[in-house]
């Protein structure tokens, strides 16, 4: 441990980069473990670990290939309409500054900064988005590389991870570390179903309502549906922007399916497949919101609730076993 702490202090970025290899290459075994133990029943653990892993990278480029056209074109078509969309939101901020002005003097709003000197900027930051893209893929490709032999070795795995805790308390960290993988599995496939669930239907009444890109959209929106309370605010934005450019009637109408996808959400969607969380307070959560955002932003929010998940649990397991002691 005081050499995990030395490498930390020495080499920050290193580690922190490993440790986010390691991490999501075991959420890859952990999400494909039942696939690979229903493929064991007929190949040994290398040939069924390694059908679980092509199973889900094969299903995940199929995906791609039947969506990525409409994706890439409805894309650039957001892109060419959010400015027009941001000049009208401009143009309200100034009526709303101007009556302010009339109306309250000594108070003034902040004037929205977006003009064609932000031009180069803004074709800076897309050659950065591409990097991106491109590194992401990468660290993509490691992680499931590495998930497959952590898939092939987990019962070697497990047991050496099992010598490194003192004998008196492996039990109990036996106990945690399996409690912690049930939950996060049915809480990691239960999110992944709901955001599929509220993105096609984002996607759908979008589209019914006459949103260009409502495909790109609807997806934002379902994966930001992950992020508890402030998810659907923020995946909504970009929709109602979009929406903006077919007017003011457009926009309202997009905001209505966006509540309305909100209210089925809440109230069929979440409550059959995932129940309610008991035991996380939503103070809680807004804290591990907070802290997800200020390390990782957009992506620490979405790990904050499984982090606070596995603290659930590890916590739990903890205190049924010493409680009577």
């Amino acid at each position: 441990f005081a050499a995990l702490g030395a490498l930390f202090i020495l080499f920050p970025n290193v580690t922190a980069d490993t440790l986010a290899l390691v991490l999501g290459s075991a959420l890859v075994a952990i999400l494909t473990e039942p696939l690979a133990s229903a493929y064991e029943r007929r190949l040994n653990r290398s040939a069924a670990a390694l059908l679980a892993i092509l199973t889900c990278v094969g299903g995940a480029l199929l995906l791609m290939w039947l969506l990525l056209p409409s994706l890439v074109s409805e894309f650039i078509e957001l892109t060419k309409s959010l400015p027009a969309s941001i000049e009208i939101v401009k143009g309200w901020m100034g009526a709303a500054a101007n009556w302010i002005e009339g109306h309250l003097p000594g108070i003034r709003l902040p004037e929205p900064k977006m003009d064609g000197a932000q031009l180069p900027a803004l074709a800076k930051g897309t050659i950065d988005f591409a990097g991106g893209v491109a590194d992401l893929f990468y660290r993509l490709s490691l992680m499931f590389v590495l998930g497959y032999f952590f898939l092939c070795d987990r019962s070697r795995l497990l047991i050496r991870l099992e010598l490194l805790v003192p004998k008196s308390m492996r039990k109990t960290a036996v106990r945690m570390g399996n409690a912690v993988c049930r939950e996060l599995k049915l809480y990691l496939r239960g999110q992944g179903m709901i955001a599929a669930a509220v993105g096609a239907l984002a996607a759908v009444g979008l589209a019914l309502a006459g949103v260009r890109s409502a495909l790109v959209l609807g997806i934002i929106v379902g994966i930001l549906n992950m992020v508890p309370y402030f998810g659907p605010v923020i995946g909504g934005v970009p929709a109602v922007l979009a929406a903006l450019s077919g007017g003011l009637n457009t926009a309202l109408l997009a905001v209505f399916v966006l509540w309305l996808v909100q209210q089925i959400d809440g109230a069929w969607i979440s409550p059959r497949i995932m129940g309610s969380l008991a035991g996380v307070s939503p103070a809680t959560v807004l804290v591990a919101i907070f802290v997800g955002s200020a390390l990782g932003g957009i992506v620490g929010m979405l790990f904050a609730m499984p982090a606070v998940m596995a603290f659930r649990t590890v916590f739990r397991v903890f205190v049924q076993r010493y409680e009577n002691v």
